[in-house]
């Protein structure tokens, strides 16, 4: 589809170059098919054209970017005028979308599984081979070369030009994988190092064999010929020196101007005569052009009295040569007398990646007469043989001999043609230079011999010996950087200004590296740095800490660690986690632990600021693991600690040792209770008894100062109510309302038993619902379905009914009276006035309170009772949360019973209808109650 479009917005383009758009319909070979692809585009595109079309010039790259399959195409190539339908639209393939293809030294990712209708027989046998069952999942291969995947014990398969989905059909047609199915994906990694090398120079054919793809590709018709050189290798607007020897073909101008004005061309003909009007004909075989010209100059003025002559070269004969060898197309070219032999290799495309470079023969007669090296020309400039060409010449590309590379701390990493006796020094200048982080100490040379063996030999070049050693055909040289190990330096990392490395010298300390505050960021915990240390000739890791503190209280303490080279101080920020960096070292001290050196790490956790595992320093003790921890919190029980010890007894058997810690003593300075650490101490910080019991309430609505309260252990509802100042005289205690959260979480537990118990009960009437003809059922599930979803939004409040009057009038009466806990709210609302009415009445709704209605009058003036309500489960929830049912005195004795301000009435549904909803009625109670404190709850 790519090809299509760009074959008819070309098409279309073509048309209107040639003729103006009146005429389209009666150019030759124009079908309705294109027709429709103009008037397609937009009117910007369409307008694109004609502007080009009209203004008689080509088209502008803005013009061609507007058409589809345009943008792509360089400028100035498309002409107004003739030759333009001789555009090959078969070339341009490359425009169409390629497929990734498998090539040689290619990298795959695998994935396979077993097909569905595999016997169970057949996957037992493939898992007992273990070459075929570990190709089982997904794995990563690579591809040699030639673009074979070896599967050791079931097959070489050569995948070279596959894509994608052929690799895995391949794969599925191997007898051994039959019963696998595939998919691969083709991973383009981007080589590096020594693999991504290239061989040097062949680049500067790279811009001119692109210009000639794109050439070849539109097969546009021009004025000079393909083959005659365009580019870095054009030769037309060369001047032409006064040494240039004519030959037959060659053109002269010649201007004469004075008594006589006209201009005459001169053709050398096959003869190599000229033939000058006035003057007469002459031989110019042999001559140059400056000998030609100064001589027509003189005859001129000596035949020709009062005339000037102007002679000028003009075109120039044509010369055939020969390019053969290693170049991307060899064969015969047509050049101009100019040429010379790099114009002849930019003609036939360049020399290929295994041509040579600096080997290029110019054959004249069967004769060698010149060698050019190309890197002479790259490298310095020099195009001394770079010689002309003359007609018949053969310009001949042998392969490279000898490529060696060149990679890593280096200008220009390559691959390099050398002659077979070049030495390492040699190969150093032709690539720039080793970098100034070059590690001219340790270069590593590979080297491979013919017999199939390795060899691998490391280079100083500061020395001349190995700077003057021979290097081979297929050496590879690496270049690695400087360590970054400093020997004299120390590194600063952490809660600091400037990290990073700074000198180190003899005698230096740690209040030396950090005894200015402007190192330190604020915040600074000076009481504990991290320090690590490579010791010995292997640079095993050990871990020491310095308290920056003491040490700048006293220089000359033994706090003042003395710093070594290669150390690395991270200094940590107070109240934040130190876990990144220590982690870090904790995990250096496991991978070097064994048997005999266990893991040097010890724990602290309680009541400390900085609780965790930390490295187990030289004679550290108790209060050194104190200092990493942070120090003693605020909560922290000072008085004593406790140290848990693991030991391992003569028997490999481990034992854990408790031992009190008596922290008052080392804080105190008692070095004989500051016990010496172990692997695997574990010092737990007890905290104070009682320190988180203190706690806050809320008190909300009608108190006269309204707020938080922090509220001491044991202390009570009056006790908080009397410091808030008491009630307001607009507050309705009898409708007050006390949360507490632990009542609260127990509901929301309450609810999801009920709701599990719900969706049980509706399984069992779904099974029975099918077989009920009554209907009943079905009913009731409807029903039941419509109950768990209010179950499933009902939000629980953790409400505690409480008789708020009661509290004030006897402040502290244990029977009334409630001891708060964390969290709790009283809710003290304004005095109310309504009675709702809710349930299975006719209109659910809220009055006005009226002292001498009873509870059914309420009912009566919402309605009255439904045909689903329960009469004889009616119920009131009064405004304090309490319920009153029908069962609990007469309450159908004169109307139902004494109605309060704030009371709420709850006609239930009758579920006797339903025997199935008969166990749901709780619900149904939990439901209204929990809805009724929500909404007290929200009015405030």
């Amino acid at each position: 589809m790519a090809f299509k479009r760009h074959r008819f917005a070309l098409s279309v383009l073509f048309l209107f170059l040639v003729g103006i758009p009146a005429a389209i319909a009666q150019i030759a070979g124009l079908t309705p098919e294109q027709l429709r692809m103009f008037q397609s585009l937009s009117p910007s595109q369409q307008a694109a054209i004609m502007n080009a079309v009209q203004g008689g010039g080509g088209i502008g790259q803005a013009q061609m970017n507007s058409v589809p399959g345009l943008a792509d195409v360089a400028p100035g190539t498309f002409e107004a005028g003739a030759g333009l339908f001789d555009y090959n639209f078969g070339s341009l393939s490359e425009l169409e979308d390629e497929e990734l293809r498998i090539k040689g030294d290619d990298t795959l990712v695998v994935s396979s599984k077993f097909k569905e209708d595999v016997a169970s027989w057949d996957v037992t046998d493939f898992e007992a081979d273990p070459n075929r069952s570990r190709l089982l999942g997904s794995r990563m291969v690579k591809l040699d070369r030639l673009g074979t995947l070896d599967l050791p014990g079931i097959a070489s398969i050569p995948l070279a030009g596959l894509s994608a989905e052929e690799v895995a059909l391949r794969l599925g047609a191997e007898p051994l994988l039959a019963i696998l199915e595939f998919e691969v994906t083709i991973l383009p990694l981007t080589p590096s190092g020594t693999a991504a090398l290239q061989p040097f120079g062949y680049d500067i054919f790279g811009a001119e064999q692109s210009s000639l793809k794109k050439q070849q590709n539109l097969s546009l018709l021009m004025r000079e010929s393909p083959n005659s050189g365009f580019g870095l290798g054009d030769t037309g607007f060369l001047p032409v020196p006064r040494d240039y020897v004519l030959g037959p073909g060659d053109t002269i101008n010649a201007y004469l101007y004075g008594t006589e004005n006209y201009e005459v061309v001169l053709q050398v003909d096959r003869d190599g005569t000229i033939n000058f009007p006035k003057l007469g004909p002459r031989s110019v075989v042999g001559l140059t052009f400056g000998e030609l010209k100064d001589e027509i100059e003189r005859r001129v003025d000596e035949q020709l009295i009062g005339t000037e002559v102007s002679i000028a070269m003009g075109a120039l004969r044509s010369i055939k040569v020969l390019v053969v060898g290693d170049v991307e197309r060899p064969g015969g070219y047509t050049l101009n007398s100019l040429a010379r032999i790099t114009h002849a290799l930019f003609a036939s495309g360049g020399i290929t990646k295994i041509g040579s470079l600096r080997n290029i023969q110019l054959k004249r007669n069967g004769k060698l007469v010149k060698r050019l090296d190309l890197y002479a020309l790259l490298l310095n400039g020099d195009t001394s043989n770079d010689v002309q060409l003359q007609a018949g010449d053969v310009v001949f590309i042998p392969p490279a001999t000898t490529l060696i590379g060149i990679d890593g701390e280096i200008r220009r990493p390559a691959l390099y043609e050398l002659a077979e006796d070049a030495t390492v020094e040699e190969l150093i200048n032709l690539a720039g230079g080793l970098l100034p982080t070059a590690d001219a100490k340790s270069i590593r040379m590979r080297r491979v011999f013919q017999d199939g063996t390795r060899y691998v030999e490391t280079l100083d070049v500061l020395g001349k010996t190995d700077l003057g050693m021979t290097l081979k055909s297929g050496d590879i040289l690496t270049i690695y950087p400087v360590s970054e190990d400093h020997e004299d330096a120390v590194f600063l990392s952490g809660h600091v200004t400037r990290s990073g490395s700074y000198e180190w010298q003899p005698g230096m300390t740690i209040t030396d590296l950090l005894g200015s505050e402007k190192y330190l960021r604020p915040k600074a915990d000076l009481g504990y740095l991290l320090i690590r240390r490579e010791v010995g000739p292997d640079r095993r890791i050990e871990i020491l800490s310095a308290n920056l503190r003491a040490a700048r209280l006293d220089p000359t303490a033994k706090a003042n660690i003395l710093l070594q080279h290669r150390d690395h101080i991270t200094v940590f920020e107070l109240g934040v986690v130190r876990s990144a960096a220590v982690k870090a070292a904790l995990l250096e001290l496991e991978a070097q632990s064994t048997r005999d050196e266990p893991f040097q790490m010890v724990k602290i956790s309680g009541q400390v600021p900085a609780p965790g595992s930390y490295p187990l320093e030289e004679d550290m003790h108790i209060s050194h693991l104190l200092r990493a921890g942070g120090g003693l919190s605020a909560a922290a029980f000072a008085a004593e600690a406790e140290l848990t010890r693991y030991v391992v007894n003569e028997m490999d058997t481990r034992s854990t040792e408790l031992i009190d810690i008596d922290l008052a003593a080392i804080r105190a300075g008692n070095d004989e209770a500051d016990l010496k650490l172990v692997p695997y101490d574990y010092l737990n910080i007890k905290e104070i008894p009682a320190w988180d019991d203190q706690f806050e309430v809320e008190i909300l609505g009608e108190v006269r100062f309204p707020g938080i309260y922090p509220v001491r252990p044991g202390e009570t509802l009056s006790s908080v109510l009397a410091r808030a100042g008491g009630m307001t005289p607009l507050a309705f205690p009898d409708g007050s309302i006390f949360t507490r959260e632990s009542l609260q979480e127990r509901e929301v537990r309450q609810l999801q038993t009920l709701e599990s118990r719900l969706e049980a009960d509706l399984v069992g009437l779904a099974l029975r619902a099918s077989a009920d003809p009554t209907g009943n059922a079905q009913s009731a599930m409807s029903v039941g379905q419509s109950l768990l979803e209010q179950l499933r939004k009902t939000q629980p409040t953790g409400r505690l009914v409480i008789n708020l009057d009661a509290v004030l009038e006897a402040p502290g009466n244990a029977e009334n009276d409630i001891v708060l806990r964390d969290g709790d709210k009283l809710h003290v609302p304004h005095r109310s006035q309504e009675v709702m009415v809710l349930g299975e009445v006719q209109y659910a709704t809220s009055h006005l309170f009226m002292g001498s209605k009873a509870r059914d009058s309420y009912i009566q003036l919402s309605g009255g009772l439904t045909s689903n309500a329960d009469k004889k489960r009616i119920y009131v929830v009064r405004a304090n949360g309490s319920v009153v049912t029908g069962h609990s005195s007469r309450w159908f004795i004169g109307g139902g019973g004494k109605i309060n301000p704030g009371d709420t009435i709850v006609v239930p549904m009758d579920t006797n209808r339903m025997p199935s909803l008969v166990q749901w009625s709780s619900i149904t109670q939990i439901l209204y109650n929990l809805a009724i404190s929500v909404a007290a709850i929200n009015s405030f």
